[in-house]
């Protein structure tokens, strides 16, 4: 199983589900598909954004595949614009259950993208990609690994791939796939 944090937003879109990529986030979206065209993957979920789909979508044409929307998979609501963006995330990161008005808490996050993981787990055989968001999946991951913390959620990059084996909904292995974008 692969994941995949989108490739770069473009920042000026504040309308988050709507925000496309930047042309150069298009470039590493093409050069990722590359990375997959040879992998065995039989299925591609997403999150519903507009940036997540963009980002995979190259795969998914290499490969003829069609994309899955997976609501549960969308980004953390923040409620407004925040101008800190580190300062909030930090706070959400040390204070799991911190949110703004009308937003998400980290612990919101994990209540929802966790069963819809254990979902996936059970309808899907075979190799798939799930492409999603920074904080989404760095909860699932921390859910997933007990130790994907807020410095790795930092250090992730647009775009990002990581695998994860598993057996039988067992996880064995998980890292973080190096790309030279």
């Amino acid at each position: 199983m692969y994941f995949v944090r989108h490739s770069i937003r473009d920042t000026r879109i504040k309308e988050d589900e709507s925000a496309p990529l930047t042309e150069l986030g298009k470039q590493y979206a093409m050069q990722m598909s590359e990375f997959f065209q040879y992998k065995n993957i039989q299925h591609i979920l997403s999150s519903p954004y507009k940036r997540t789909i963009d980002t995979i979508k190259p795969t998914a044409e290499l490969l003829n595949l069609n994309i899955k929307e997976i609501e549960p998979f969308k980004e953390r609501i923040i409620g407004e614009w925040v101008e800190n963006f580190d300062e909030f995330s930090l706070r959400q990161w040390s204070q799991t259950d911190y949110k703004l008005p009308n937003g998400e808490s980290l612990e919101d996050v994990r209540n929802r993208i966790v069963p819809s993981y254990q979902k996936v787990l059970s309808q899907y055989e075979g190799d798939l990609i799930i492409t999603g968001h920074g904080t989404a999946l760095a909860v699932l991951f921390n859910e997933l690994t007990e130790s994907f913390t807020y410095e790795d959620w930092k250090n992730m990059k647009m775009p990002d791939i990581y695998q994860l084996d598993y057996d039988h909904q067992n996880n064995i292995s998980f890292k973080k796939v190096e790309m030279n974008f």
